[in-house]
């Protein structure tokens, strides 16, 4: 039998089986398994009063560069003993005689906090294991957690192994480690009873990587524990800014001071009887909890103002002109804090103010963020899906709800009930769906397959039936688009169908570039062959851009060796469109430098001369690919790639600029800003012979954050072009403006001690995208300038969760930044003349972190504060060799 495994019942029974079948002494044995578990097992004998000294310290900081640490120390005496027994289950009572409380980072500052003594505190403990905890109704929720963190203590296995426990910070995994009289308990994976209101953006990039640990060290002897020593630490780390970070820390200390005769216990039928008996009298009764900490149910007393008094506050720093500044950024923060603690009402007050009538977009972007029911219901009541002619406020709703970072399924339910309802106005129709997917994704993260969501299901049923009837381009082009930005996996072969099948080269393109979002490792074969089939053109011909895409995928994907070669050899010996020739080896060039793996594939093709020789890499083509540095740090790299190709005449056909973030959690693409002209040959009167003729079209489409937004449309023939040119903007107008929510975290931290700590993130980007162009006929040139400019405001914080005490870390950064994107084009003569220009000012950037300590019991408060900048130089980003060899000739001075 192994004893060491078994309660003193399971013992007992054991020994009586084994006495009959094998005739053992049976009062030997039943003497020996009294012995083993007065020596093993933790008890409290009857009659008895065990005294202890307890103490408890919580301290703040940072976790990555330390500076002073601030918190409490807890300090107690109490008595602990048995008051009724019932089997094997001992029902103790634990009565705290002294408490004081003193500051960490002062510890001359004391006080005494006498309503921890007011109450004393019972609990069922069996074998080492604590079950139901039984308290005063009157008493503080603070005081019960505090005497749950004590009693936590006294959870303990004198057996080497692992097993589940309901502990005080959840439900956790304890391992006991045994050596002698020594047990080391490591707790892991403690997970909150209660997880009601916590959340986190499923988004690696823009997430937040918590740490925490628990062991607790112990001393026995004579079925007594004589110390205990715990420590817990937690901390969380912004993962996009690993330097912003903060952490906590509880120690605790027990230690056996005596024990002496204590009062008989309680006669009783069971339990129950004995707490009635306990509390008759008594004009409060008790009241039953379990042993996990519990929230206390708080007054406000710091920043309560309500949202509709925040406003007043903050109205002017959220109009159109502030946005893309910091104190944009600051006070969608603050009204989106305020937001989350209100209710349909309060936030209706808000959006119909009198003062809210030049920032309802802006309020729509908070409300949206909130992600509540309540706000949801109040937005509701605000927008109107039905006017076609007014569609602002309806954008904005949709273009802030497809970068929520939680998303209800209230809001799935509501958008897919809009996406069928088929809104009159075109653009905002196709605008739904673009939400509609992209909120469908960020559901969908956390749980992979999530097709078991009927809403879900509904979606998908319905994109495909209708993606099926289309008959028109425009048709297909939404709901593909609707697909892309969902990134559902079922959603594969009705987009490899479409860009293998589709009659339309925008269609097929459109396609592919849905991809971008799905995890297709367990696909891999199936979409490269139908890639390479159009890569190769082994059907039919495709439009370059569409095949450049397939190629793009390819290469990004992985690709065989052999598969690799066939592309280097098409480069070689196909020349009848030689910018896709022209834009391949410049890709593959590109790709080598950044990607070891492609780099060592690539290495093996062109070891063999037949394939690596003048004809490979004297291609004539202008298109371009390139990819280098916005930003270096040693937390992450943020890059931009820039990819151009030409039509056969030398007229760009698309461009693009891709800006990634990379770090050790995650790649995050954040822009990618496209630029697309067919048939501007015709119009400059070099339409090369042979080329099909085309309507000329100019258009931008924009992906942010890897969710593709409506695509705008410059012109559309001769006409649109002439439109175009007299309603051009000589100052910059405003294309796309928001706040969207980047960081978004909020979980509880239930310490070993018993005390709560709140740890919340959140992070926002104010962007605004504007431009302006100048085109003259006359002269035949035109000067574009499109500015990307935003500002990151990310504030976080610990701090412990309670009444009476007050005490934490919070930490922010802030900075504010623009991109420029210049283009001159001289086409006054062919071959048409080209000069990009990307440049970016100087960057300041701000980090501050404050630490306090604050409680009733102390006369003064403690406030530490510590500020820091830095700045980064302006900086021309080089584009290509070719590019700059043409804005010198375009512009010598320069």
């Amino acid at each position: 039998v192994d004893f060491t495994s078994s309660s003193s019942t399971e013992c007992f029974i054991h020994v009586y089986k084994m006495a009959g079948s094998t005739g053992v002494n049976l009062k030997c044995i039943f003497i020996f398994c009294a012995l083993f578990y007065e020596c093993f097992s933790i008890t409290f004998g009857p009659g008895k009063t065990y005294q202890y000294k307890y103490e408890t310290i919580v301290n703040f900081n940072e976790a990555v560069s330390y500076g002073k640490t601030v918190g409490f120390q807890l300090s107690t005496e109490f008595k602990i003993g048995e008051i009724f027994r019932a089997g094997d289950t001992q029902l103790l009572k634990v009565q705290v005689t002294t408490a004081s409380i003193s500051s960490f980072a002062r510890p001359e500052v004391k006080g005494e906090l006498v309503k921890l003594i007011k109450y004393p505190i019972y609990f069922e403990y069996t074998d080492g294991v604590i079950g139901r905890v039984y308290t005063s109704e009157v008493e503080s929720i603070f005081c019960a957690n505090v005497k749950k963190g004590l009693l936590s203590l006294f959870q303990l296995q004198e057996t080497e192994g692992q097993r589940d426990e309901i502990d005080v910070a959840g439900e956790c995994s304890a391992y006991y480690a045994v050596y002698g009289g020594r047990i080391t308990k490591t707790k892991q994976n403690c997970q909150n009873v209660e997880i009601a209101g916590e959340y986190e953006n499923v988004n690696k990039m823009f997430g937040v990587s918590p740490d925490n640990s628990f062991v607790t060290h112990y001393d026995t002897a004579d079925g007594i524990i004589k110390s205990a020593t715990g420590s817990s630490r937690h901390s969380i780390v912004i993962n996009a800014r690993p330097q912003l970070s903060a952490a906590v820390a509880a120690i605790q200390r027990l230690h056996y001071v005596s024990d002496a005769a204590g009062a008989a216990a309680i006669s009783a039928n069971n339990i129950k009887e004995a707490l009635d008996l306990i509390y008759k009298g008594e004009a409060k009764k008790y009241r039953e909890m379990l042993l996990p900490s519990g929230p206390e149910v708080q007054e406000c007393t710091e920043n309560c103002e309500k949202p509709v008094s925040i406003l007043q506050n903050v109205k002017e720093d959220l109009t159109s002109e502030k946005l893309s500044k910091i104190v944009s950024g600051k006070a969608y923060l603050k009204l989106l804090r305020a937001f989350r603690n209100s209710g349909k009402a309060s936030i209706e007050e808000v959006l119909t103010h009198k003062d809210s009538y030049n920032i309802v977009k802006q309020l729509i972007d908070v409300a949206a963020a909130t992600q509540t029911p309540a706000a949801h219901e109040a937005l509701m009541q605000l927008i109107t899906f039905t006017d076609e002619s007014a569609i602002d406020y309806p954008e904005r709703f949709i273009f802030a709800s497809a970068y929520t970072t939680h998303p209800g399924e209230y809001l799935l339910k509501g958008m897919l009930e809009l996406m069928k309802k088929k809104v009159p106005n075109e653009s905002l129709r196709e605008s739904i769906a673009l939400g509609m997917g992209a909120v469908v994704n960020s559901f969908c993260k956390p749980y992979g397959n999530c097709l078991e969501y009927s809403t879900i299901a509904e979606y998908v049923n319905y994109v495909e039936t209708e993606l099926k009837s289309c008959e028109e381009e425009e048709c297909k082009l939404l709901y593909v688009r609707s697909m892309g930005n969902a990134g559902l996996a079922k959603f594969l072969p009705s987009l490899l169908n479409q860009a293998l099948n589709s009659k339309s080269s925008t269609v097929s393109l459109t396609a592919i570039q849905g991809l971008r979002r799905m995890k297709i490792s367990g696909f891999k074969d199936q979409v490269n062959q139908v890639l390479k089939s159009i890569f190769h053109q082994n059907k039919r011909n495709y439009d370059s851009s569409v095949r450049i895409a397939a190629l793009e995928i390819l290469l990004q994907n992985g690709i065989s060796t052999g598969g690799l070669r066939n592309i280097v050899l098409s480069a070689m010996y196909d020349q009848t469109e030689f910018e896709v020739s022209t834009y391949l080896i410049k890709r593959m060039k590109d790709l080598s430098e950044s990607d070891p793996k492609f780099r060592s594939s690539l290495a093996v093709v062109l070891s063999d001369p037949m394939v690596n020789n003048y004809n490979l890499f004297a291609q004539k083509g202008k298109s371009s690919a390139f990819t280098g540095y916005l930003a270096e740090t040693s937390s992450a790299n943020c890059t931009y790639g820039l990819y151009q190709e030409n039509t056969k005449s030398g007229v760009m056909k698309k461009s693009a600029m891709v800006v990634n973030v990379l770090n050790k959690q995650a790649t995050q693409p954040l822009l990618t800003f496209g630029i697309y002209a067919d048939g501007i040959e015709a119009l400059v009167g070099d339409a090369a012979e042979g080329e099909e003729s085309t309507e000329a079209t100019a258009g931008l489409s924009l992906t942010m954050m890897d969710v593709l937004l409506r695509p705008v449309e410059f012109f559309r023939g001769m006409s649109g072009l002439m439109t175009a040119v007299w309603n051009a903007p000589s100052e910059p107008v405003s294309a796309l403006q928001g706040n969207l929510l980047l960081q978004d975290y909020s979980h509880k931290i239930h310490l070993s001690n018993g005390l709560i700590v709140d740890a919340s993130v959140l992070g926002v980007a104010s962007i605004d995208l504007s431009g302006k162009i100048s085109i003259s006929l006359w002269y035949k040139n035109s000067h574009s300038v499109i500015t990307n400019s935003g500002a990151l405001v990310v504030e976080g914080s610990l701090q412990i969760d309670s009444e009476e005490l007050k005490s934490g870390i919070r930490f922010s950064t802030e900075s504010e930044a623009f991109i420029d994107f210049q283009t001159d084009v001289d086409f006054a003569e062919m071959p048409v003349k080209m000069c990009l220009q990307m440049k970016r000012p100087p960057i300041s950037s701000r980090n501050s972190v404050e630490k306090f300590e604050k409680s009733r019991y102390f006369k003064k408060r403690l406030t530490i504060r510590k500020k820091r900048s830095s700045s980064t130089p302006p900086v021309s980003y080089f584009i290509n060799e070719k590019n700059s060899f043409m804005c010198t000739a375009m512009d010598p001075d320069q």
